[in-house]
């Protein structure tokens, strides 16, 4: 009984030690995709927002799993698409993305993100990390920022972003859900119709001085 409790201490002792360095690993992963955008946006090299996109995009791209947003964004929608429909699809999402987080970004030039503790989440491999934006400015209010991280193989993927208790993917899965109900209605294909419209909001984001 004593060798018992001995190996199952020993066990408890070496998934605790696994957990805490998954944690670490966590922290140091979001709070490198917080920097490298950072850096990216504001790179004083690059002069317009043009110039800026490229590598804000590679970032995004490398650390956002689109796939992953897309399932939950779309629901039951994502059951029977076709490949090329999906890609399309992702392909879209992905761009509106790179530019409304850019302009979010954009934003942080007098401030700085603080990552706080990380957490797991109720599914496997699953974590939440929390940070805050602190300003330099006196009198500008502190907010929060967590994230949803997920392991992916070897490594990390972002795959949703809370701010001040707002969920991004949440916000589009209810900004889009009557929208693919409309495409629906009218016959037509709910994802391609959906995706039609965010195709339409990106090039309006690319023709805006505001990013």
């Amino acid at each position: 009984m004593k060798k018992f409790f001995a190996v199952l201490s020993m066990l408890m002792m070496f998934s605790f030690s696994v957990m805490a360095d998954d944690l670490s690993d966590v922290k140091t992963y979001t709070q490198k995709v917080i920097d490298d955008a950072i850096v990216k946006i504001f790179n004083k090299d690059l002069k317009t927002t043009a110039e800026r996109i490229p590598p804000f995009r590679k970032v995004l791209n490398a650390n956002l799993d689109f796939d992953f947003i897309s399932n939950f964004v779309l629901g039951v929608y994502a059951r029977d698409l076709k490949p090329a429909q999906k890609d399309n699809f992702i392909k879209e999402f992905e761009e509106l993305n790179v530019y409304t987080f850019a302009k979010k970004f954009a934003l942080y030039s007098d401030q700085k993100i603080q990552v706080g503790d990380v957490k797991p989440g109720k599914k496997e491999g699953q974590y939440f990390v929390s940070s805050k934006v602190i300003s330099n400015n006196p009198g500008d209010k502190d907010y929060v920022v967590d994230w949803r991280i997920v392991k992916v193989g070897d490594t990390y993927k972002v795959i949703d972003v809370i701010i001040e208790g707002v969920s991004m993917a949440m916000s589009y899965k209810n900004e889009y859900a009557p929208i693919l109900k409309a495409g629906s209605d009218e016959g037509k294909s709910p994802v391609e119709y959906l995706t039609n419209k965010i195709q339409d909001k990106v090039v309006k984001l690319k023709l805006s001085d505001d990013v």
